[in-house]
């Protein structure tokens, strides 16, 4: 590739400032930019909420995970492309909103995702406010320490599991044991006169 090559291809796909402009272009024209090679352009296309659907059917499989994420904002997104996406890249959690939080995302699902050998796969299944003891307490003892972190803070811990978690050797586990509402009131106060607070 040569250097304006080169140049061009950066800037089209690391610092682009994405195409708004595609938008308000009639939808047959819109249409064409499926088979763009620069993602910047396809996210674009993605972001539109009137593309048929063949069209989705392209985005939801797009090689790019951002496109197929802006594709996934849209309302009547299936539940298996949710799944699928959130299997592919986590619970994408610098992105907003989290694609757990989209209406058609299956949320009884959750609990599988807590076997899963990636550990941002396995994080996602701490989403699930009624997550079951036994699925928390494998959580509870992952090698990932925020793994544990998030198992500390789940609504659903029961207190023996949060004293267990006191005795995590990562004191930022302990601490979000600690300040779990679940903790009794009795290991609260210990945890309070063993500070000499």
């Amino acid at each position: 590739m040569s250097g304006g090559g080169s140049q061009s291809y950066v800037a089209l796909s690391w610092n682009f400032d994405e195409p708004g402009w595609l938008r308000a272009v009639p939808l047959t024209e819109r249409l064409a930019y499926l088979d763009c090679p620069h993602p910047p352009f396809r996210r674009v296309l993605a972001s539109c909420r009137d593309l048929p659907d063949a069209a989705w059917e392209r985005l939801d499989n797009d090689p790019d995970l951002r496109v197929r994420r802006y594709a996934a904002g849209r309302p009547d997104a299936p539940a298996a492309v949710l799944e699928r996406l959130v299997r592919a890249g986590g619970a994408m959690l610098k992105s907003w909103p989290p694609i757990v939080e989209h209406p058609n995302f299956p949320r009884h699902r959750l609990r599988a995702f807590a076997d899963d050998p990636d550990p941002q796969i396995r994080y996602v299944a701490l989403e699930e406010p009624g997550l079951p003891t036994e699925v928390l307490e494998r959580l509870a003892v992952d090698s990932e320490a925020w793994i544990r972190r998030g198992a500390g803070r789940h609504p659903n811990a029961t207190p023996a599991l949060l004293e267990q978690l006191l005795a995590d050797a990562d004191p930022e586990v302990v601490d979000e044991a600690a300040a779990n509402p679940q903790l009794p009131l009795g290991s609260m106060r210990r945890i309070l006169d063993e500070s000499a607070l």
